[in-house]
């Protein structure tokens, strides 16, 4: 289907910003997640929407690029409009990580919902995990081993492991949960970690390891109840570890 520009015209405003290109981002973001505009619908050409939103061509390849970035549009050469692309985990992931970073949530209280969602999924990892995921997981404790010195790379690969947490749960709103989470946490991490002496840094790394086999040791035992128990001392731990402030 396609909007005609009579179509669009009372639903798109004039943007009045600096940063128009985010701000026409949101507009068009926030038609498709409210459902005015709908998969298989086509966006009005880049000549109508320069006429639209009274914006310069430039700035409005900026707003589809960020659009296709995030999974809610899909250009096609050759074609007059982007397409609205169907729901996906990477629009729903986009979408909460918005959530919560123009919500201002405290931190603490991501932290406290992270943990508890982790441990559930980790009680679910060792009800469901099947022996692919058990490999996975020991395979990527012993990368993880390799590196406890490079702290950069550790921190980069431990969302990996709680990804193949996730994964081994067979939830895939857990899978996208843990994926906002950690891109929400990688750079505060980092960021903490770089303040820290090394030797302070090689042993957080170290404790956390150990955490994570024990982790894997309950998921792998299919002990639900000392997974979740196991997870809820990591994340608690961990947090105190960076001052209480990660996720």
């Amino acid at each position: 289907m396609e909007f005609e520009q009579t179509q669009t015209s009372g639903i798109f405003r004039p943007v009045e910003t600096k940063r128009a290109s985010e701000a026409i981002f949101e507009q068009i973001r926030d038609l498709i997640v409210r459902g005015e505009l709908k998969p298989g619908d086509r966006l009005p050409s880049e000549r109508n929407m320069i006429e639209m939103f009274r914006r310069s061509r430039p700035t409005i390849r900026e707003a589809l690029r960020m659009l296709e970035r995030a999974g809610y549009i899909r250009t096609i050469a050759g074609s007059n409009g982007a397409v609205v692309m169907p729901p996906n985990d990477k629009n729903l992931e986009n979408s909460l990580t918005d959530a919560l970073s123009i919500g201002h949530i405290p931190l603490p209280e991501l932290a406290e919902y992270r943990t508890s969602s982790e441990a559930v999924t980790a009680a679910w990892a060792a009800q469901r995990r099947t022996e692919e995921d058990i490999r996975a997981m020991e395979a990527m404790l012993a990368r993880m081993a390799d590196c406890l010195d490079d702290y950069e790379q550790s921190v980069n690969m431990d969302p990996d492991f709680h990804g193949l947490i996730a994964k081994a749960a067979k939830n895939s709103v857990s899978v996208i949960f843990n994926r906002t989470f950690s891109r929400l946490n990688r750079t505060f991490m980092i960021r903490q970690m770089a303040s820290m002496p090394a030797d302070a840094r090689l042993e957080m790394n170290r404790r956390v390891h150990q955490m994570h086999v024990t982790i894997f040791n309950a998921i792998r035992a299919g002990d639900a109840e000392s997974a979740s128990a196991a997870m809820r001392i990591h994340l608690t731990a961990f947090g105190e570890d960076l001052s209480g402030g990660t996720l």
